[in-house]
């Protein structure tokens, strides 16, 4: 964005501004407005797909009155504010920010960029600068804005820090002092090739955020020491930095290929299925495509579970109606009882035993029953079929 950018003033001040918490503190009513005048003034070039403005609006109301949740068995209804969750959220949250921002371009800054809730402003004193903070404040009140100045003439925004001095603007990677660092471990359970787009990624990033030669080799030491925290191989990181992008070879046929959709186990595994589909010359036909398992979050969170019940007759797995919950296999749980507050902390080894018993026990009553059918048969064969008796 900032690339070969110049600046007609030796000297000029810029701050980045952030709102807290915006999500949780939008004007409905005044996002909606906004998306109303924003419509009527557009009307003309957006495809509202035979709709008008007020039909939309009251569609829009509606979606935005529907903020139902559920937890522990309560529900709740959403007032104020949007649910990060929804996908209206976002365009709500813009637009909402656009009246938030219109008396401030009207004092024409030297230059105002913004992403969703982060503002990059640029005055030529600190009194218009002020002046422009204070103003953004005054326009709401449940917002409120936060702002960052420059350390030792480097102003971070967004993911880079950007420094402009005698009218040239130069960039280089940031992250932030909260960021902990932590993406996807190298010897994690992931395909090989999401593991080393993770990585590329970064490194791309590093690399086309910068302006000049010596950002440009302090971003990519930093990329180095956060992809080595994460274990990531020395070998892409010395490939990704040589070239500065890792450009990755894609099958141009692959989106006419019948997708084959499998667990993802392991590399190997993958690799193995491929070989096997290359052997019955069907690949040029089948593509593998591997599914990860759900993660925590996915498993934990949950849409429309307050319409959703338990199929299992008397479920005691399932007392909030979650369904799905009694049926899933594989699960590592800790049951607490409810009357005298103890967790089930029965050692694996004596889960298995009682497993292995209840098996044995099965296949004794099933040989049992074998046996008992084998009887009843031999009985027949013996005193023969039974005689029919006729009543007139």
């Amino acid at each position: 964005m900032f690339e070969n950018f110049r600046f007609p003033f030796s000297y000029c001040i810029m701050e980045s501004f952030d709102v807290s918490a915006l999500y949780t503190n939008v004007s409905n009513d005044s996002a909606m407005q906004a998306i109303s005048e924003m419509l009527s003034e557009h009307a003309g070039s957006i495809n509202l797909y035979s709709f008008s403005v007020h039909q939309l609006m009251t569609i829009l109301k509606a979606c935005l009155s529907c903020n139902i949740f559920s937890c522990s068995s309560k529900h709740f209804a959403l007032i104020r504010g949007l649910a990060m969750g929804q996908r209206l959220a976002l365009t709500l949250a813009i637009a909402f920010m656009s009246r938030i921002e219109a008396p401030v371009l009207q004092c024409r800054p030297l230059l105002y960029c913004r992403y969703i809730d982060d503002c990059f402003v640029i005055y030529t004193t600190q009194a218009e600068m002020d002046k422009c903070f204070e103003l953004m404040n005054e326009q709401s009140g449940h917002i409120k804005l936060t702002k960052d100045t420059s350390q030792n003439d480097w102003l971070p925004f967004l993911n880079v820090q950007i420094n402009i001095a005698n009218g040239i603007c130069r960039t280089k990677w940031d992250r932030k002092p909260s960021d902990k660092n932590i993406s996807v471990h190298f010897l994690s359970a992931h395909p090989a090739y999401a593991k080393k787009a993770i990585v590329t990624n970064m490194f791309r990033t590093a690399t086309r955020v910068c302006s000049v030669s010596e950002e440009r080799e302090e971003s990519l030491a930093l990329a180095q020491r956060v992809a080595a925290m994460n274990g990531s191989t020395n070998q892409i990181s010395r490939s990704t930095r040589h070239k500065g992008v890792v450009r990755q070879s894609r099958d141009s046929t692959h989106a006419d290929k019948m997708p084959f959709c499998l667990p993802f186990i392991s590399d190997e595994v993958s690799t193995d299925i491929r070989q096997c589909l290359r052997r019955v010359a069907i690949d040029k036909y089948v593509s593998v495509v591997e599914i990860l398992p759900n993660n925590l979050k996915r498993q934990l969170i949950r849409n429309r579970m307050y319409d959703r019940i338990c199929s299992t007759a008397k479920c005691v797995v399932c007392p909030e109606g979650r369904i799905g919950d009694c049926m899933s296999s594989g699960v590592i749980y800790l049951i607490a009882c409810k009357s005298c507050g103890e967790d089930a902390e029965q050692m694996i080894e004596q889960k298995q035993m009682e497993h292995r018993e209840a098996m044995r026990k099965l296949a004794l009553q099933e040989q049992k029953a074998l046996q008992r059918l084998e009887e009843i048969v031999d009985t027949i064969q013996a005193d023969g079929p039974p005689s029919r008796s006729t009543s007139r």
